[in-house]
């Protein structure tokens, strides 16, 4: 087999190796992965008084929830949160998803943490909610929070999540 430099070949050699770069730079810019960033800004909250106090804040929104106090869930949304979806008093009930009058338990199961800034930090719950029934067994629905304890003023601020930074891992 006789391989000739023609311009053909040469023009086919030119094609082929851009072809393979162009996959090249795809598959490593496809494979980046974007969580490399995240994770080193967003940990597992391993301290167990931490996730215990941001479990039963996850608790008392649910609580709120459930009894429809329109006047303690505005105070404890996030405030950007409520800016953003234009929610007020009046409009809560269709901007929130309440639950029936039944009893709730909340058990917060995994959690991460972000430090926003000084004296914030952001907590991304995934728990169970479960309706609480006598002598019934109920599969638990899975339930995700965002949770942002100002350390600062003791204070906390809670906002419904889509649970997204779970789902991807």
């Amino acid at each position: 087999m006789n391989f000739e430099l023609n311009k053909k070949n040469i023009i086919l050699l030119i094609i082929f190796a851009l072809v393979a770069l162009g996959v090249i730079i795809v598959n490593n810019n496809y494979n980046k992965k974007p969580k490399k960033i995240l994770e080193e800004k967003i940990t597992l909250v391993e301290d167990y008084s931490r996730f215990f106090t941001i479990s039963n804040a996850g608790s008392k929104y649910i609580n709120y929830l459930k009894d429809k106090d329109k006047d303690s869930i505005i105070k404890l949304l996030n405030s950007d949160y409520i800016n953003l979806n234009n929610i007020n008093k009046h409009n809560l009930e269709e901007k929130l998803q309440f639950l029936d009058t039944s009893e709730y338990a909340f058990e917060a199961r995994k959690m991460f943490q972000e430090k926003l800034n000084e004296n914030i930090m952001r907590y991304y719950v995934y728990g169970y909610l479960k309706k609480v029934i006598m002598d019934e067994d109920l599969k638990p629905d899975d339930y995700y929070l965002i949770i942002d304890l100002d350390i600062k003023n003791n204070r906390f601020e809670v906002m419904p999540y889509d649970g997204q930074i779970f789902l991807e891992s």
